[in-house]
C-alpha cells in the first residue's frame, strides 16, 4: 500500500488519465478532486458497504472509529 503526505494544491496520477488534487483541508476532512474518464467507476466506501459490497482486502477489516466530541 502506498502512503502519500500531501500539501494544498498537490495531486497525484493514476495510470495515466486520473488525477487526484488535494483541494483543502477542514477540520478532520479532507476534501480531494478527483479527474478521471467517465469509464471510471468511483464509489465512497460507505457508499458501496451500505449497498452490499465488500470492504477491500487491503484495507483492515473494520474501519476507523469515528472521535467523539466532547461537551
Amino acid at each position: 500500500m502506498l502512503c502519500i503526505t500531501m500539501k494544498r494544491g498537490e495531486y497525484f496520477t493514476v495510470g495515466g488519465d486520473t488525477v487526484i488534487l488535494f483541494d483543502q483541508l477542514s477540520g478532520e476532512r479532507a476534501h480531494l478532486t478527483i479527474h478521471a474518464p467517465r469509464s471510471v467507476s468511483i464509489v465512497r466506501g460507505e457508499v458501496l458497504e451500505r449497498n452490499g459490497g465488500q470492504r477491500p482486502d487491503c484495507l483492515s477489516a473494520s474501519p476507523p472509529r469515528k472521535s467523539q466530541k466532547s461537551d
